[in-house]
């Protein structure tokens, strides 16, 4: 993280308020400006742990603030490393998602239940991992993909908030759905995208830039608020082999010809990191069913293996029990 300080605004500041939040420093609204209540607030936090109150957030700070975030700090015991759980959830949706906050959410679940699995299925195009969480012991198995278009990040804290419920229900003995399947989980699958969106890409980035000259190609379209493409402009849910070519021909004759905010098919299937990190990951792990929020995956999977696929229409969709029904569907 870089050094905060007073005057600043962005995404960093708003991680800082929203960790001063969790740690019981009121920095009123999360609103990404660093002024005189936030530097009251880390001053006061400062001086509780001990570190220099210039009301300046630097490495030390940061790494005081970290645990606010992930719910867990670590402390040495002789040679042993031991692990305390803040009373706090670990998944909010205080402030806009990105993918360190995602990152920082899946290592404090993990660390908190340590029956979730968590590994990389694959890269962005800014070399960000593309990361999956595994729960369940089930002989049957379900994929469930986050959604792929960047303005859709909210629907990412929605996956992040049912591990954590389900990892916390099973943990207190609620077992059913952990013995029915195992579930593997992709809850951003367009990271790049959705830090562009939510404003934690800085816009001195040169990947910025990039995908602001693209933009300007589709005046129609918001920029940064309305992109759902990936971080190169490729809509990653129109990147899969299934109906490619009738969807690139509809797109083109709607004027989406090059890449931008969202719509272009790319010039062939599956040539975004993004979609093809997902692609690969679905044929390895052999789904008996996959969850989706989007359309073009979820064809793709039914036509490719002829196995059933739930499309999740909104955030609100009851999950589990789409899961509990789920083994009736299974082949």
């Amino acid at each position: 993280m870089r050094t905060v300080k007073y005057g600043m605004e962005g995404y960093e500041v708003q991680l800082l308020q929203y960790a001063l939040t969790r740690a019981g420093h009121n920095t009123g609204n999360l609103d990404g400006i660093f002024g005189r209540r936030t530097a009251r607030a880390l001053q006061q936090f400062q001086r509780d742990k001990g570190l220099a109150a210039d009301g300046v957030a630097g490495k030390l700070t940061w790494a005081a603030l970290y645990p606010y975030v992930t719910g867990y700090t670590l402390h040495r015991d002789g040679p042993e490393t031991n692990i305390t759980l803040l009373d706090m959830s670990v998944v909010t949706d205080s402030i806009p998602c990105s993918h360190l906050l995602t990152s920082l959410m899946l290592k404090g679940l993990t660390m908190r239940y340590p029956l979730l699995r968590v590994y990389e299925t694959g890269r962005s195009v800014m070399g960000r991992p593309i990361i999956a969480v595994a729960l369940g012991e089930g002989t049957k198995t379900v994929g469930y993909v986050g959604p792929h278009g960047a303005d859709r990040w909210p629907e990412v804290f929605h996956m992040l908030r049912f591990a954590e419920e389900r990892a916390a229900a099973t943990v207190k003995g609620d077992m059913e759905l952990y013995r029915a399947v195992t579930l593997h989980m992709i809850p951003l699958v367009n990271p790049d995208g959705v830090d562009l969106v939510t404003g934690a890409l800085d816009p001195s980035d040169s990947f910025y830039a990039q995908a602001q000259a693209l933009s300007a190609n589709y005046p129609q379209v918001s920029f940064p608020e309305g992109w759902r493409s990936n971080i190169s402009g490729v809509d990653l849910n129109l990147q899969y082999p299934t109906g490619w070519e009738a969807a690139r021909r509809i797109r083109y004759r709607q004027g989406f010809i090059r890449p931008g905010p969202r719509d272009y098919a790319g010039c062939e299937p599956l040539i975004a990191p993004e979609s093809r990190a997902i692609e690969k990951w679905t044929r390895e792990m052999d789904f008996d069913l996959v969850l989706s929020y989007d359309s073009g995956y979820t064809r793709w999977f039914e036509d490719t293996w002829g196995r059933p696929g739930i499309m999740l229409c909104t955030d609100t969709t009851d999950i589990y029990a789409a899961l509990m029904n789920a083994p009736r569907s299974f082949p």
